[in-house]
């Protein structure tokens, strides 16, 4: 089985991709939710304790910032990745992906991807998912 991505507004591309529903490509979707969640719960315990700093220009504050930034680029590199594998991408239009779409769009169509794929609804974070694998 197969499903049909919608890939114009991200790539350009009017004709659909089809991913197969292969326990590779669901194991990869659930994969990149699992990572999303890692690093949302990361930067959940990153403002907890940027709430119990007291001065954020203290190297504890620049370390709690510096972590926010990593888990920030990790993000966006956990999507660019997904997206690029699991729609087969060239190096060429991963690069496009990331120098012409803002960080929304791309976490907008892997978010979208993924539930594609696996056939699930993901929740907003915090709230529980509804597999139906």
């Amino acid at each position: 089985m197969a499903v049909k991505i919608d890939v114009k507004e991200l790539l350009g591309q009017t004709k659909k991709v089809e991913v197969k529903t292969t326990t590779k490509n669901f194991k990869k979707a659930v994969s990149f939710m699992r990572s999303l969640n890692k690093i949302q719960l990361d930067q959940m315990h990153i403002e907890k304790q940027g709430d119990d700093l007291e001065d954020f220009n203290s190297v504890e504050g620049l370390e709690l910032s510096d972590k926010g930034m990593g888990s920030m680029i990790e993000m966006a590199d956990t999507a660019t990745q997904y997206i690029a594998e699991t729609l087969k991408l060239s190096n060429k239009q991963a690069e496009k992906l990331e120098e012409e779409k803002d960080m929304d769009e791309v976490m907008a169509f892997a978010i979208k991807l993924a539930e594609e794929v696996t056939g699930t609804k993901a929740e907003k974070a915090g709230e529980k998912e509804n597999l139906k694998a």
